[in-house]
């Protein structure tokens, strides 16, 4: 793993589903945080209601959402967590940045509302550590209250796309990032297939997810192609990653 865009991306991804608690940046939750956390309770967050739910993730990792990116900056240092801040402050550290209306096509670039922050991943979607009823989740961009863009002050940038993800052998099962590396790469291709035809496509919801919905245009991809859809039905295998790149 470097320190680039695409890698935060990555990073992101690959942590969909882990806890969110507010003040932890990807370290194992200890009883001792606990205590620490829920005697300043920043932000007002430990209220009484929740405390039950949080002690539950007591020996998990957990995270919160600049603590996400935080977490990617201990890995980049060989597991030592010295990089800590708000997610406002990284934003007013940042040297590049724009209304969200502005937001380039490029993964890894932050999306953040005061107090909040995310990671672009493209095709219209973020991973964010959203809260405690969510974790770490993908979200459409266009369905949170984000303001502004920006290129995290810690994070290396070039243009690029996600990498591609490595194939699975047929009958085991896709990993998390194929699977939104797939979602994606068709997205972009419905899009593409229906340009200037005043048609809006369904696409596929990206969340890292092969249930039957992207079952279903995994079947109907390989048809068009020309192959039988037995031939990698729950994986995505060499050939539907090489069709799509070259796509």
């Amino acid at each position: 793993m470097k320190n680039s865009n695409t890698d935060l991306a990555c990073f992101c991804i690959s942590k969909l589903g882990v806890p969110y608690i507010m003040g932890t940046n990807g370290k194992v939750f200890t009883g001792a945080m606990y205590n620490d956390l829920t005697r300043r309770n920043p932000s007002g967050w430990f209220t009484t209601a929740r405390l039950p739910a949080v002690r539950a993730q007591i020996g998990k990792r957990t995270t919160d959402c600049h603590g996400l990116i935080e977490w990617f900056a201990a890995e980049l240092a060989g597991g030592k967590w010295n990089y800590d801040t708000t997610a406002d402050e990284a934003f007013e550290a940042a040297q590049v940045k724009g209304a969200i209306g502005s937001i380039p096509e490029l993964p890894g670039v932050c999306v953040r509302c005061p107090g909040h922050v995310g990671v672009y991943i493209g095709g219209g979607y973020v991973v964010e550590a959203r809260g405690f009823d969510y974790g770490v989740c993908i979200t459409a961009l266009k369905g949170r209250p984000w303001t502004h863009w920006y290129k995290h002050p810690k994070i290396k940038y070039s243009k690029a796309t996600l990498p591609l993800p490595s194939p699975a052998k047929v009958g085991k099962t896709t990993d998390k990032y194929s699977i939104v590396w797939f979602q994606l790469a068709l997205n972009r291709q419905l899009a593409g297939n229906t340009a200037g035809r005043n048609v809006r496509p369904e696409l596929l919801t990206v969340d890292g997810v092969y249930g039957s919905k992207t079952a279903k245009a995994a079947a109907a991809y390989w048809q068009r192609k020309g192959w039988s859809k037995k031939a990698e039905v729950w994986c995505i295998g060499a050939n539907t990653v090489k069709a799509l790149a070259r796509a």
